[in-house]
This record gives C-alpha cells, structure tokens and sequence, in this order.
C-alpha cells in the first residue's frame, strides 16, 4: 500500500511539472510582440495603473491562461505588458481579453480585474480594458483614461509634460456600456423601478456615490432586490 501511495505521489508531481512547463512555454510563446516607441522621460505623473512589476494572471483570446506573470496596465497606452525571464518588456502576441493584478496598498495586498470585448461606446473599441467593480444584476465598470498635456510655467522656457487623468463610470448588462454619472440621475436612470428603493437604502446607510466601495454595496444591495 506505501509503495502505491509512492508511486501516486510521483505521478501528480510529474504531472505538476508538465503544468508548468506549459506554462513557461505559452509565455515563451506570447513573446514576439515589441512594444510601440514610447517616451515617458521627465513626466509629472505616472502612465501606469501600478507604478512597480506585479504579479497577475492573464486569459487570451485563444483561451489560455498565464499565471503568476510580471505585469504593467499602461493606462496611456492602454495596453498590458509584461517582463519575460531575461527582463525585457514585451506585449502580448495573442490578444488579452481579461486580466488580474495584484497589488500592495497601505500593507494590504489589493487585486484588480480588467476586462475588454464589450460593445464600442462613444468612441472606444472593443479593445479598449475597463475595470470590473462589481458583477451581477447590473455590473460597473471603470475606466481611467490618462493623456499627456504639455504646459510652460511662468517665465519658463521649459516644457513640463504632466499626466492628465479623467475617470468615468459605466454599468452594464451583456457586454453593452452605459455612463453612469454617480449621482441621483444616474440612480434613476440605471435602476429604474428600484430607484426609489436604493435613494433610501443610500441616504439610511449614508453611502458616497463618489466613493467606489460604497458604489459596490448599491450595485450589490439591486442584486439582492431583484430575481
């Protein structure tokens, strides 16, 4: 019997093994794709979701998954990259649909999902990646969109590039954006019947619709109202 367990224990550490180095091979294989010229010297501000390398998982469009991978969301860019083993910085080969990433706030490790194929919406693509706050009945999404504004101070004969950054808010149902606005209106518009309902649920547990956790619990609170 103990050489049956042994023999056992081999065979799922053998097949542990052939995970990953399958693993290694899709990220060798999504290797190939060299990043598009870009100039991020003497900028105010950063163009990154997360200034640092952090660990995510990555789904592509072909239907695998890469785990415990490097990652950067160029937000300015809009596009994710990732260091392979020898340090470079590359793009994906096959096109990302969805991804994970992990992060440090505060001494709390934090995670963030981002998410692209839903349908244009005035002016983005099906490309573009929104950040997934909450899923249900009705779910939000986020996005940060960042461009660079270029400005002389005072007497200045210097240039200073400054990040600009502007956050917008969309809830959704089957992939179709609409803005939501974060106030009263939006409230109405998105929930309709049960509007009245989550303005006193709002005003009773005094929540911020500017504020993203609070807007989690209204979104979460409808799920539960609704069959």
């Amino acid at each position: 019997m103990k050489n049956v367990a042994k023999v056992l224990i081999l065979f799922i550490l053998s097949i542990i093994n052939v995970v990953n180095a399958q693993e290694v091979f899709r990220l060798k294989e999504s290797i190939g794709m060299p990043l598009r010229s870009r100039s991020y010297i003497d900028l105010k501000g950063s163009p990154y979701f997360v200034d640092i390398w952090s660990k995510g998982l990555v789904k592509q469009s072909n239907g695998q998954k890469l785990r415990d991978i490097d990652l950067k969301y160029d937000q300015l860019q809009d596009e994710l990259i990732f260091k392979n083993t020898d340090g470079r910085e590359l793009g994906f080969a096959v096109p990302v649909t969805e991804f994970k990433i992990s992060y440090i706030i505060n001494g709390s490790t934090k995670s963030s999902i981002f998410r692209n194929g839903f349908e244009p919406f005035k002016g983005s693509t099906a490309q573009n990646y929104y950040e997934i706050l909450y899923e249900g009945k009705l779910s939000l999404a986020k996005k940060n969109v960042k461009r660079i504004e270029e400005y002389r101070e005072y007497n200045s004969a210097t240039i200073t590039k400054s990040i600009i950054e502007r956050v917008k808010y969309y809830y959704y149902k089957a992939n179709k954006l609409s803005e939501f606005k974060r106030d009263t209106n939006s409230i109405k518009e998105a929930f309709g019947d049960h509007a009245d309902s989550l303005l006193t649920y709002i005003r009773e547990n005094k929540l911020d619709l500017k504020n993203d956790m609070d807007l989690i619990k209204i979104f979460d609170y409808y799920s539960t109202q609704v069959n």
